[in-house]
């Protein structure tokens, strides 16, 4: 049996330790749930909160880890010793726009060594090599350094690797006649007229051109003729051409019927500017022109071509030179195709078909159709067409409009030329609408 005094302490001492013991384990669980709700708050500031303070669109990036915010309330995140654990946040009320985090990191003067997101290039190889702080000059000059380098050029001929696209481009924006002028005129600069002539004669004949480019290559057409035609000098690959030396009893019409040059004798005369005639010299030396020559009436354009070739072989012929001409009243010019008859008259008579009594006796002033009648005989189709014929006018007006009876009029100075090259029986003639 136990001593009083051993009985009392031990009952004392055991009711010591169980009240310790239960005062301690609710205050140990408290202790802990503080701590776990420390834990949640932090964790909750860590991940959520930053994102939710980031205001959309505004391209926010975070600082480097050594910003500090002095205006930031207290708040169990400033309880945090580990800065660099800790976010930061754009400066509040500041206005700062910040673009990068490159701009903002040299701006705030940050730690260096933090990694960079994406620094422009540009910007870093400009900046001067001691400087941190960017200026706003240096911003924009950057950026308008960036734009330069991110357009399109304008000017792709200096490429190399395109030039050959950029000259075929100009070959096909040029048109067919426009190239075909050039090749002639290179023609013409190597002394090679009668070439050229029949590069632009097939390109005016077989190409479908508008007036513009037809008329282009008449122009050219008429300045090499003026040369290997109309001019005193023959062109030894011409031949259309050749040269003549005047016999003993030769006169110009006499030469043109032995040489058989399907022209007049007065187109010799024209050609070598013999004023006359009848005083030519032995051993002289004569350009001779050999035809035939033809005529193609285009009634749209009042315009008359003379053309140079075989009668049979329209197709392969030569340009020679145009004129205007006036037509029949009431489109009453025919369209066909026709021949020069023998009826080949200088200073003719005339007597008008529509009223007998109108007669005009030859080398009469006022005789209506001029100094020179080319008859035309219809071939084919146009062989109902008689009494037509192309001559001159004592009215000029009258070129380039409808007012004759339906024959083909030229002025004054060109009828007689187309007189001395179209020859009887041989020389054709198209009408053509």
């Amino acid at each position: 049996m136990s001593l009083p005094s051993q009985s009392s302490r031990n009952t004392s001492r055991s009711s010591q330790v169980y009240y310790r013991r239960s005062r301690k384990g609710p205050l140990g669980r408290i202790g802990a749930a503080i701590v776990v709700l420390l834990i949640i708050v932090g964790l909750w500031y860590f991940l959520i909160r930053p994102n939710a303070d980031a205001t959309p669109g505004q391209g926010e990036q975070l600082a480097s880890n050594t910003d500090t915010d002095p205006q930031e309330p207290n708040s169990l995140a400033n309880s945090i010793t580990n800065e660099e654990d800790r976010p930061t946040r754009p400066l509040p009320g500041s206005g700062q726009r910040r673009d990068t985090s490159e701009e903002v990191s040299r701006a705030l003067g940050s730690n260096t060594n933090q990694p960079q997101n994406n620094p422009d290039p540009i910007e870093i190889s400009n900046r001067a090599p001691n400087s941190t702080t960017p200026t706003n000059t240096d911003i924009l000059d950057a950026a308008s350094r960036q734009a330069n380098n991110n357009a399109t050029p304008t000017n792709t001929d200096n490429d190399p690797a395109r030039q050959p696209q950029v000259e075929d481009r100009r070959t096909a924006d040029r048109s067919g006649v426009e190239i075909q002028l050039d090749s002639a005129r290179r023609l013409v600069n190597q002394n090679d007229r009668v070439g050229a002539r029949a590069l632009l004669s097939r390109t005016l004949l077989n190409a479908n051109l508008n007036a513009s480019e037809a008329q282009l290559l008449r122009d050219e057409l008429t300045v090499i003729n003026n040369r290997l035609v109309f001019s005193p000098t023959a062109d030894p690959r011409d031949p259309m051409t050749e040269e003549y030396k005047v016999q003993s009893g030769d006169s110009l019409s006499r030469i043109a019927a032995r040489r058989e040059l399907a022209t007049h004798w007065k187109f010799i005369a024209r050609v070598n500017q013999i004023s006359d005639p009848s005083k030519i010299r032995l051993g002289q030396t004569l350009k001779l022109v050999r035809g035939p020559f033809h005529a193609i009436v285009d009634k749209s354009d009042h315009r008359i071509d003379i053309f140079h070739g075989s009668p049979a072989d329209p197709s392969s012929w030569l340009y020679i030179r145009s004129f205007d001409v006036g037509l029949g009243e009431a489109d009453g010019t025919p369209v066909g195709e026709f021949v020069v008859s023998a009826n080949k008259l200088e200073n003719p008579g005339w007597v008008n078909p529509r009223d007998a009594r109108e007669q005009y006796a030859p080398n009469d002033p006022k005789n209506p159709i001029g100094e020179y009648w080319i008859g035309l005989t219809g071939v084919g189709d146009s062989a109902t067409h008689t009494s037509y014929g192309i001559h001159g006018t004592i009215d000029p007006d009258s070129i380039g409009g409808d007012q004759s009876m339906g024959c083909v009029r030229l002025a004054n100075g060109d009828i007689d030329l187309v007189y001395e090259m179209l020859a009887e029986h041989i020389s054709r003639v198209l009408i053509v609408p």
